[in-house]
């Protein structure tokens, strides 16, 4: 750790350990670096606008007895990556241990220019600047002109309490912050207290060295209250918005610059190994709505928290304690959570719960927070927080509620029910961020969307016919004797289904498929497959479909009086599939579909075709199979429908 001489103002490395006192500032133009002022044979930078930011603190500290100070623009080389993050990773620490701690408020008071009140000021809007707020035991405010304001809180009965004037401003900056005044008068050294009391008479003052007492004020808060003190701050790189928290939750990691938001994330796994404090997920996505990670992408997401840790009297039902623990994959958590299935249409859903967190509202300490979880197979007990679902509330009286979804259809509202007789207590697995095989649809239908679908392999069983050929839609065939296959494709845009008054409306279908086979006499059949989803109800995880249908059916339906019903190698069989979409897609999910590992049988008086369908793996990549069966039917009257029959 390197200091700077207040009386030379030049850098030095002390032996040992000495009293020192500690700048906090915002940042400006011009600033006085490390290279500055690292070679004593060079003059000092006295042309540099910040030049006169480091005098006047060299000074201040030398008035009242220091011989060292450290400031964070020229006391690190922040050309050496390994320097820098050491001191990012100690800076919590280096302040916590300053003797008296400088806050220069630049924007207050400032002669001939514009100036803003105490409360108002810049340096309460950055993020590095909230450790530097907490961790000293002795801060103090000056204005632009280094005119002393006040104090964080009045030492009295010390002899650092040497100035009769000093105004206590823990209220104001409470007010201001929203950080607990008991958090801002957290050093406390009384002669009965447990400190370790130091003189050292070469700088003539006193030093108290707490024992852990920061710490333990810092551990009765919750994460997610330490996360809202950071929410409505700010730092020029996004990086820092969680390398400045890194000493108010005692964690330690490596410095990235250029990850972005995923080094919060690395923030939150770090805090996930020490803390079993659920409250790290009770956050809202307002400010990142279309995130489907279990964490939250910035402190942000914490701005309206109103959360607070549990009560340590008690786990929330008999016998069982929530915890967490970081799984050996650092892709996902263990949790002990408090489970509700939901309700549905009246149906118990089996696919999404209710996670009520063991973590209580300031204001109420009967209510808990919740988050929606889903399933990600019916196997296994594993989970991951679906990305448009908010915090719910869950109070005493509300024993059957609605979760509102953040989505409408048609104009109602999506709600889904729980009953809180159901809440049962489950050691469950929940990634941080859904399986690759988990595909989120965004909510917009763009050019570049896409989504991957399986693709189509069937086995054919026909007897000897003539006239027999295939067509598809917007596959290219590869037919080898008895097998043809359809490979997995990327549509270039989303078809859209569209209503009665023929407005497109967002799409129903993820990804799809047909292939037409056409038998000389006897008629042709589609077979239509892909992923089917539901954006606006909530619905993010396309579930795979097949249908067998009719085709001359669809062909007559086609508004396309010209579409030629037979020739299934022109350039009409996009339209006729199109047409097909865009007017039955939502019957075709719901009455036509079937998921895969069915039977389906489809009749006509000409012909008769029995699939059985099913998904298997091709190198580990998921693909549809069937096992096509075509009988020729006696003649009678035509009947021109799609049947089903499942086993």
């Amino acid at each position: 750790m390197r200091l700077l001489n207040t009386t030379t103002i030049r850098l030095e490395s002390p032996w040992s350990a000495p009293i020192y006192a500690i700048l906090s500032h915002t940042w400006g133009g011009d600033e006085v670096l490390f290279a500055d002022i690292c070679d004593p044979q060079k003059p000092l930078p006295f042309s540099k606008k910040g030049f006169r930011k480091v005098s006047d603190s060299c000074e201040r500290a030398r008035q009242d007895g220091y011989k060292y100070i450290w400031i964070d623009t020229c006391c690190i080389d922040k050309t050496s990556s390994a320097e820098l993050s050491e001191a990012i990773n100690s800076m919590f620490r280096w302040y916590h241990r300053a003797d008296r701690c400088y806050a220069y408020l630049s924007d207050v008071n400032v002669p001939g220019e514009p100036t803003v009140d105490f409360e108002n000021s810049r340096w309460f809007t950055r993020g590095w600047t909230l450790q530097e707020l907490i961790a000293p035991r002795d801060v103090r405010f000056y204005d632009s002109q280094w005119v002393l304001l006040g104090s964080r809180q009045l030492l009295r009965g010390t002899p650092l309490a040497d100035n009769p004037e000093l105004k206590d401003l823990a209220d104001i900056i409470s007010k201001t912050t929203g950080i607990p005044v008991e958090i801002l008068r957290w050093f406390s050294p009384k002669s009965d207290s447990p400190l370790v009391r130091r003189r050292s008479r070469k700088a003539g003052l006193d030093k108290y060295e707490p024992i852990h007492a920061l710490a333990n004020y810092l551990k009765a808060c919750g994460i997610g209250q330490i996360m809202s003190w950071a929410a409505y701050r700010f730092t020029t790189r996004k990086e820092d918005e969680a390398y400045s928290l890194l000493g108010l939750f005692s964690v330690n990691m490596p410095m990235l610059y250029g990850e972005g938001r995923r080094a919060f994330h690395r923030l939150q796994q770090e805090i996930l190994k020490t803390s079993n404090d659920q409250s790290i997920l009770a956050f809202e996505r307002q400010f990142y709505s279309d995130s489907s990670s279990l964490l939250a992408d910035s402190p942000r997401c914490f701005a309206s928290s109103e959360i607070e840790q549990s009560l340590k009297d008690g786990p929330l039902l008999s016998g069982s304690m929530p915890f967490f623990e970081l799984s050996p994959s650092p892709k996902a958590v263990d949790a002990g959570v408090l489970l509700c299935p939901l309700i549905r249409q009246g149906k118990e859903d089996n696919t999404r719960y209710l996670a009520i967190l063991n973590c209580i509202y300031r204001s109420d300490f009967t209510s808990h927070p919740a988050i929606v979880l889903r399933k990600i197979d019916d196997k296994s007990r594993t989970f991951y927080r679906t990305p448009r679902s908010g915090l719910h509330r869950i109070t005493p009286i509300d024993h059957e509620g609605w979760i509102e979804w953040s989505t409408v259809v048609d104009g109602v509202s999506n709600r889904i029910r729980y009953d809180l007789n159901k809440v049962y207590f489950e050691t469950i697995r929940v990634y941080l961020e859904p399986p690759q095989r988990i595909f989120n649809l965004p909510s917009t239908v763009g050019p570049l969307a896409s989504l991957y679908t399986p693709g189509m392999r069937i086995k054919l069983d026909i007897p000897e016919l003539t006239g027999f050929s295939f067509a598809a839609y917007p596959h290219m065939l590869q037919v080898a004797k008895d097998r043809v296959y359809a490979p997995s494709i990327t549509l270039p845009s989303w078809p859209k289904r569209f209503m009665g008054d023929q407005t497109p409306e967002t799409n129903h279908l993820a990804l799809f498929g047909t292939i037409i086979l056409q038998f000389e006499g006897l008629g042709a059949v589609a077979l239509s497959w892909g992923k089917s989803c539901v954006p606006e109800r909530g619905d993010l995880s396309p579930e795979p479909f097949c249908a067998i249908m009719d085709w001359f059916k669809v062909v007559r339906a086609s508004q396309d009086k010209d579409l030629p019903a037979f020739d299934l190698d022109s350039s009409a069989l996009q339209s006729a599939v199109e047409f097909l979409y865009a007017t039955n897609s939502w019957s075709w999910v719901s009455l036509l579909a079937t998921k895969p590992d069915v039977r389906a049988e489809h009749n006509t008086s000409r012909m008769k075709v029995q699939c059985k369908i099913r998904t298997v793996e091709f190198f580990g990549r998921p693909l549809f199979e069937l096992e096509l069966s075509i009988l020729p039917q006696g003649r009678s009257s035509f009947i021109d429908m799609v049947r089903f029959s499942f086993s």
